[in-house]
């Protein structure tokens, strides 16, 4: 078996053992149905991302040096929850005005539609939604923008908030 097959091999098993981990840390339990549930539900999601996977239909790929700045966001996490826990108890005071999200838009050149743009634009709204204050709502592939809600607005100029929106600079 060569290289590129024993790495095409590689994926499937990956896949199901990302898959069982996900159920068994979301059913938080070792008892034999539900790790044979999780067992299953982790072969059939396999089954389906190999099925997608091999006719190229959502086909992704993605650079390292991407997946390398993908611990910017997680720096901005606990920045945020402050900031949100600050709105949270300060909207607890009577009389207090309700905290206002804003919407952004961010220019994001979305490319060709190959492979690694998919990739690019897949990964960019994943980074921009880690943080818990911003959720890319979608990518506006004609006008070009990565459209974005924050629940505490950043202040500052737009590129201020492009750090925050686009933190792996994918755009």
């Amino acid at each position: 078996m060569g290289a590129r097959a024993s790495r095409a091999a590689l994926v499937p098993v990956l896949t199901g053992a990302a898959l069982f981990a996900l159920w068994m840390a979301l059913v938080d339990t070792r008892e034999a149905p539900q790790v044979y549930a999780g067992l299953v539900a982790a072969a059939v999601g396999t089954l389906g991302s190999e099925l997608v996977r091999r006719q190229g239909i959502a086909g992704t790929r993605l650079r390292g040096r991407w997946l390398l700045r993908l611990y910017r966001p997680l720096l901005s996490v606990p920045r945020d929850l402050a900031r949100l826990a600050a709105v949270a108890l300060a909207a607890l005071r009577p009389g207090a005005r309700p905290a206002s999200g804003r919407f952004r838009a961010l220019p994001f050149e979305p490319g060709g539609g190959g492979p690694e743009d998919r990739g690019r634009e897949a990964l960019a709204e994943l980074a921009g939604s880690l943080s818990p204050n911003t959720l890319v709502v979608g990518l506006d592939r004609e006008q070009g923008l990565l459209l974005v809600h924050q629940l505490v607005p950043e202040e500052g100029a737009l590129e201020q908030s492009r750090k925050a929106i686009d933190p792996l600079e994918l755009g």
